[in-house]
């Protein structure tokens, strides 16, 4: 290795060269320093100084004569320094070979090892998503070899999916600052660049969705404030489509709003055929759909599916059931469908009547005819004509007596009309202890009826002091007007709470205002019983499998009975499939509780119960309809109640109504 090590030091080829120019200071100063640098080679060295030294003392000192001694020294020292020249000439050829072919091939070895490194290296960068480095490796190769095909490749796709990172970054940064046209500006020109590049499609998409979110909520918020909500409509269904999230309360609560007043916009008119009632029916289940638990979108819907049950029965002549229908509908709710309500009773009743007369039934057609006659219509002519057919069939024919005068005559058919109808209905007030109650049945100018607590002696009657209305405001308080039940929505939409607000409290105390049921369900209708310790109450939780809701029934509750979550326990009194039950009254002495039902007819019936539930009877039983009925007790005044904020305050005094009521 040392050999080597001297015979490539190029101050050793200056030396050999300079001996064999003679110029020998100059050669014995390289030699000397390579004397000191190389020790371990001064057999090599050596020789060659002390020949040049010689030469020179020689030049100095010309020999003239030489011994044997002298001769044989001096061959030794030439045949040494021959031997130093053959071994410098043989490394300075090693060194030319060294330097025109065996140096070039291993650095061109060892330049395509670190090429091919450097490739490595840019590629797993490359697969690795850091272009940065895989940029500085191509950069690198190509230092060594600028013209490289595979690394200007490299360097060039490398560049690429850096500008494009840099694109998308800048894209991203826009559509978070909601400039949406720069945003989809570049991720389309990324997506043409490179068509599969991370999520550019989804962000495209979402962009233009987003666009066309707020071009709709623009377009539909104008037509909604324009109150063209059949036009609105379109534009915010499609806005759920694509997104429920966007601006969900606005849209949902306009969609809403949009759905229930175009529905009462058309429920105003009169429809033109089923059809049409149909497509109302279809924007309150769009609303229901919306809000499943709204209470007054569900009451429409209700009062339509009635309304086209009644056409049902219509179509098949089921003439007294479409007229039960019909006349709560009418009682319900007058001008529904633009009154086309009261125009399908009147032609239910004409034929209903025509039926009965043509099957001999001529009371029953007069009781049609007559009914039909005081419908508020336009026109009752034909119902007038068929009363006066049917009562001539009912008149014995008179005996003509001459007229000396001509003098103004009663209308026959009036003056017959009064003497089949009942005479006029006394007070409510005559009754007390009876149980008044609404019938469709004619004879009553107030539709207000009384029965005995045994369901026998029906008689219309009249209210000319509101006691019907007042005594079901009066049940709603205690019999001290010191507390008082009402039913309010919870604010979830899926219940009607009842709540009793008591007033022997201050009205700023957390117990002035209880929460007596909250059952997830619509409650409605309570009543308190005379002795004050109980309620009963209509309610839509009818307890069914899978906890469904079929119809609704009566509860009661009793305040002594306080469960674990602080409420009153129910107690369910009535059990039907579908049927309803409702508007319960409790007699005098607490004991009975009276309601109506559509059981087993599909009539409205006034029916009474013991108050555990047991003894259900039917106490009205007949052919029409008989609804919301009351016991009728005497009148007590019901305290004025005052709001302050949320608090109510009662102008009760006590003392006053002890002393009144002594």
């Amino acid at each position: 290795m040392a050999v080597n090590s001297l015979s490539l030091d190029p101050r050793f080829r200056e030396a050999a060269r300079y001996i064999q120019e003679g110029s020998w200071k100059a050669a014995i100063g390289t030699l000397q320093e390579l004397l000191e640098e190389y020790p371990n080679q001064e057999e090599e060295i050596l020789p060659l100084l002390e020949h040049v030294q010689m030469k020179v003392k020689l030049d100095k000192h010309p020999v003239r004569g030489r011994s044997l001694l002298s001769l044989q020294l001096a061959r030794i020292r030439w045949a040494r320094i021959l031997l130093a020249v053959l071994l410098l000439a043989t490394a300075a050829a090693g060194w030319y070979l060294y330097q025109q072919w065996l140096a070039p091939t291993r650095s061109a070895q060892l330049q395509q090892q670190q090429m091919q490194a450097l490739f490595e290296q840019a590629n797993t960068a490359f697969s690795q998503g850091d272009y940065e480095a895989a940029l500085q490796y191509f950069t690198e190769i190509l230092d060594y070899a600028p013209d490289n095909d595979e690394a200007l490749a490299g360097q060039e796709k490398a560049k690429g999916q850096l500008a494009l990172i840099e694109k998308y970054e800048t894209a991203l940064a826009y559509q978070q600052e909601g400039k949406l046209d720069q945003a989809l500006q570049l991720f389309q020109e990324i997506q043409a660049e490179a068509p599969n590049y991370k999520d550019t499609a989804r962000r495209i998409t979402e962009i233009q969705q987003s666009k066309q979110l707020d071009s709709n909520f623009e377009t539909a918020e104008a037509l909604f404030q324009q109150e063209r909500f059949e036009d609105a409509l379109p534009y915010y269904e499609q806005i759920r489509q694509i997104s429920t999230s966007y601006k969900a309360q606005t849209v949902e609560q306009h969609l809403y709003e949009s759905y229930m007043r175009l529905a009462s916009q058309k429920s105003a008119e009169k429809p033109a055929s089923l059809e049409d009632v149909e497509s109302i029916l279809a924007l309150y289940q769009q609303a229901i759909r919306l809000r499943p638990r709204d209470a007054e979108s569900r009451t429409r819907k209700q009062l339509l599916d009635q309304y086209l049950s009644a056409a049902n029965f219509v179509s098949q002549e089921r003439y007294q059931e479409a007229i039960q229908i019909l006349t709560g509908l009418y009682q319900t709710e007058p001008l529904l469908l633009g009154g086309q309500v009261v125009d399908s009773l009147y032609e239910t009743q004409l034929a209903y009547g025509a039926a009965l007369e043509s099957e001999g039934q001529i009371w029953a057609a007069f009781i049609q005819y007559s009914a039909a006659a005081d419908l508020p219509v336009a026109d009752t002519s034909e119902a007038r004509r068929g009363l006066q057919r049917v009562g001539l069939a009912l008149t014995p024919t008179p005996t003509p007596t001459p007229s000396p005068t001509a003098t103004p005559t009663p209308d026959p058919l009036d003056e017959f009309r009064k003497l089949l109808l009942p005479p006029p209905a006394n007070p409510i007030d005559w009754y007390p202890g009876w149980i008044a109650f609404q019938s469709d049945r004619p004879g009553s100018p107030t539709g207000l009826w009384v029965m005995r607590p045994d369901g026998s002696e029906q008689l219309p009657v009249t209210d000319p002091t509101g006691l019907y209305l007042h005594l079901q405001e009066q049940a709603k308080w205690s019999s001290d007007n010191l507390r008082r039940i009402w039913v309010e929505d919870d604010g979830s939409g899926k219940s009607v709470a009842i709540y009793m607000w008591r007033y022997d409290v201050p009205a700023h105390w957390r117990e002035a205002r209880v929460e007596l049921l909250n059952n997830s369900a619509i409650n409605y209708q309570p009543v308190f019983s005379p002795d004050d310790q109980a309620v009963a109450f209509t309610s839509q939780r009818s307890g069914a499998p899978g906890g469904k809701n079929y119809g609704d029934e009566i509860f009661i509750l009793y305040f002594s009975e306080i469960n674990a979550d602080g409420y009153v326990t129910p107690h369910r009194l009535t059990k039907n499939d579908w049927e309803w039950d409702k508007h319960p009254t409790f007699s005098p002495d607490g004991q009975t509780i009276a309601f109506w039902s559509n059981r087993d007819t599909g009539r409205a019936q006034i029916w009474a119960m013991n108050r555990d539930g047991s003894n259900q009877r039917n106490l009205s039983n007949n052919e029409w309809n008989d609804w919301d009925p009351v016991y009728i007790v005497p009148r007590r005044e019901i305290p004025e109640v005052k709001k302050r904020g949320d608090a109510e305050i009662s102008l009760f005094d006590p003392a006053k109504y002890a002393t009144e009521n002594r």
